[in-house]
């Protein structure tokens, strides 16, 4: 995982990356968990390849689906990681392997959003979630086979786009998947968060889960439009989101909603604490949005200024968090490096003519697809007056690269010469690589906050 011990990386239901055990009642054609590790019966033992099949599941299998893509991570969903599944899952886009016996050895799924493009257009997206392949099935090609079948399923639902949240980014790579969208994690002490201009703090209040739901998707969509990589949250990842009930991380308080109505908003806890008899707990920021930035400043102040907090700390932000130049104090604001979203572009043509640009230009690009062959080799690049068009051509190509590098740049969040200084990118002359940058760069950085 790259950091110390493993954080989850699909809040709903489990972990994207190698590893699953689910199996299916031949007599019901039902799921059915696998069994313990260690051995018993249904467990098929190492020897002959099998045939396998793939296919979705049914509406009444999401239960023995999750409960099964669980077991392998030694632990068992409860009743509340069950609901959230039901609300979120897309039987029709959940894939599961299944041998000659019915066993299910693999899984993987994908959710339907939209993702924000540069300039504030969106193109659907699939999100990718629930890859799994059972320890005694590794290295035998499943992984690819699912993972193909997603990418070709979701480019025939008409998506532009994929994306996950990877466990094991080089998995990935192969795929076409690139680190499109970096985040860090700000952790802001309470003596030294003072901030330039405070805002109106004393209009924030602490609402229900009813009003959260009312008031909270409105403002993030406001953001949406404004910031490129958010992708839009269906109403189950909202309910899902907001449920007062959700369990709470052990040592933790329940989810509390904040709201600056019609303007910004923060869902976080406080985990609290005591050293020599002096509170020392932390508030834990999930989700801060914020339509402006006296806005900003005001939710941000507001969650800096908890009682018995010493320390506030918020996950997955945007690498250029205007919160960073807030703070009076910045050499005593922590960042660290979070977790990047991986994103593959589906169809190039379609994300380049949609998405808007830093600046005039023109250039080829030649581009290498293993999984959509249909959309490699040469592309025509223009953009005037900020808007790109995108065409076939059999001009030489300017810039050379696969759709991984491009997947990586395409949201402007990384640099394309810095990608050819590590030899992923070839270019035609010295300024190449140079002009693309200045074609992707945009004013805010790609950013997506919710995991999936």
């Amino acid at each position: 995982m790259g950091r110390g011990v493993p954080r989850p990386v699909a809040r709903v239901p489990g972990l994207p990356g190698v590893a699953g055990v689910p199996g299916c009642d031949r007599r019901t054609g039902r799921l059915r968990p696998a069994p313990h590790p260690g051995g018993g019966a249904g467990r098929p033992a190492r020897g002959p390849t099998v045939t396998l099949s793939i296919r979705t599941i049914a509406t009444d299998e999401i239960d023995a689906f999750i409960r099964a893509f669980r077991a392998v991570f030694g632990g068992a969903p409860d009743a509340q990681d069950l609901a959230r599944a039901r609300l979120r899952l897309e039987c029709d886009r959940s894939f599961v392997a299944v041998d000659g016996r019915e066993e299910v050895v693999a899984t993987a799924g994908a959710h339907s959003f939209a993702m924000s493009l540069p300039g504030g257009g969106r193109l659907g997206c699939a999100g990718i979630t629930l890859v799994s392949v059972r320890a005694d099935q590794r290295r035998r090609g499943l992984l690819t086979r699912l993972m193909e079948r997603l990418l070709q399923q979701a480019h025939e639902r008409g998506d532009a786009i994929a994306a996950l949240w990877a466990s094991e980014t080089p998995i990935y790579g192969r795929f076409g998947f690139g680190p499109a969208i970096s985040t860090v994690e700000i952790t802001l002490d309470r003596d030294h968060a003072a901030l330039q201009h405070p805002g109106p703090v004393e209009e924030v209040r602490l609402v229900d889960r009813s009003l959260a739901r009312e008031a909270f998707p409105a403002i993030r969509g406001q953001v949406s439009a404004t910031r490129p990589g958010l992708l839009t949250r269906p109403a189950g990842f909202w309910d899902s989101l907001l449920d007062e009930e959700a369990t709470s991380p052990l040592g933790s308080g329940p989810r509390l909603h904040a709201l600056l109505p019609g303007r910004a908003y923060a869902i976080y806890r406080l985990r609290p604490d005591w050293t020599d008899g002096a509170p020392t707990g932390q508030v834990v920021v999930s989700e801060l949005h914020a339509t402006d930035a006296e806005a900003a400043a005001a939710m941000w102040r507001f969650v800096t200024d908890v009682d018995l907090a010493s320390s506030t700390v918020a996950g997955r932000r945007p690498v250029d968090d205007p919160v960073l130049a807030m703070v009076v104090d910045r050499g005593r604001t922590r960042v660290a490096e979070d977790w990047p979203l991986q994103v593959r572009v589906l169809d190039l043509a379609r994300v380049l003519s949609t998405r808007t640009y830093g600046t005039d230009g023109a250039l080829v690009l030649e581009v290498h697809d293993r999984q959509l062959p249909e959309q490699a080799g040469r592309w025509h690049l223009e953009v005037s007056g900020g808007r790109g068009s995108c065409r076939r051509t059999d001009r030489p190509a300017d810039v050379r690269l696969d759709i991984a590098a491009l997947s990586t740049v395409v949201l402007g969040g990384a640099r394309t010469t810095q990608l050819a200084a590590a030899g992923r990118v070839s270019e035609d002359g010295d300024d190449a690589a140079a002009h693309l940058d200045r074609l992707l760069a945009t004013d805010v950085a790609p950013w997506q906050e919710f995991m999936f």
